[in-house]
């Protein structure tokens, strides 16, 4: 049975969308202020939310922050599809590994195996592509520099928004390896390097009258890029099956030739 004491009233009914607008509102903020200036008082503010009901749902600014870029930089597939699921009972992530650390364990289940290797790199560089020139692009663009910036107190959002995604496209590459996809011996470091620092250097180096112009553009430049890339990671492999190399380019000579004897 239960006592008067027990009883309550019912509170205010929960907004289906409080969730959204607080992850939006946390990347509109980092973006804006870096990690310095945001709080859960403007979070708060702009999500039109109470303090109270972000608290019970992230115990501090950290924890939104990593939810906000996991779910941002999720696939369709990979999002929650309950939205009342309370963030903070997640189970914690697993410990980050070192881009150069050993070869991560293969995760075939991660990826379509119908998909070559070219398209995933294609479509996983369009992803980042549009996630930079989004609108939440400055979030992740300042992500790159607050996680140096501030290590420990980012460490989880790092780990969150950064090190699971190399991690999971490591593993891509490296099963394209095992597959004969690319040659044994291949990079994949050095690989996804060259595609990231691309994607991330176009856009960087874009001044902002031209973003429409490279929208419009990126992704036939990102087909030549990955082209690119995969051509010179297999170049080695063709070079050592005995491949004719082209013949070098004659150069004239800098001797003049004699006239011929009149006679």
């Amino acid at each position: 049975m239960t006592s008067p004491d027990d009883q309550r009233p019912p509170g205010r009914p929960r907004a289906p969308d409080l969730e959204e607008r607080a992850l939006a509102a946390v990347l509109d903020v980092f973006g804006e202020k870096g990690w310095t200036g945001l709080t859960i008082a403007e979070v708060a503010s702009r999500a039109r939310v109470g303090k109270s009901s972000l608290y019970l749902r992230w115990p501090n600014k950290a924890a939104m922050l990593a939810d906000a870029l996991r779910q941002v930089q999720a696939e369709p597939a990979d999002q929650p599809t309950d939205p009342t699921a309370d963030p903070a009972a997640a189970p914690d992530p697993a410990p980050a590994a070192a881009p150069d650390a050993a070869p991560a364990a293969a995760d075939d289940a991660a990826t379509d195996p119908a998909d070559s290797l070219r398209d995933y790199l294609v479509a996983h560089a369009q992803r980042r592509a549009d996630l930079y020139l989004g609108k939440d692009g400055l979030a992740m663009l300042r992500l790159y520099v607050e996680a140096r910036a501030f290590p420990v107190p980012l460490a989880d959002v790092r780990h969150e928004a950064i090190t699971r995604f190399v991690l999971s496209e490591r593993q891509r590459v490296e099963r394209a390896i095992r597959e004969g996809e690319l040659p044994p011996g291949t990079s994949a470091v050095h690989l996804l390097d060259a595609i990231e620092g691309s994607v991330l250097m176009h856009v960087l180096v874009t001044p902002p009258h031209l973003l429409d112009r490279v929208r419009s553009t990126m992704p036939a430049y990102l087909e030549r890029m990955v082209d690119l890339q995969l051509a010179a990671a297999t170049a080695p492999a063709a070079a050592a099956s005995g491949a004719p190399e082209p013949a070098p380019r004659a150069q004239p000579s800098r001797n003049r030739t004699p006239n011929p004897p009149r006679g």
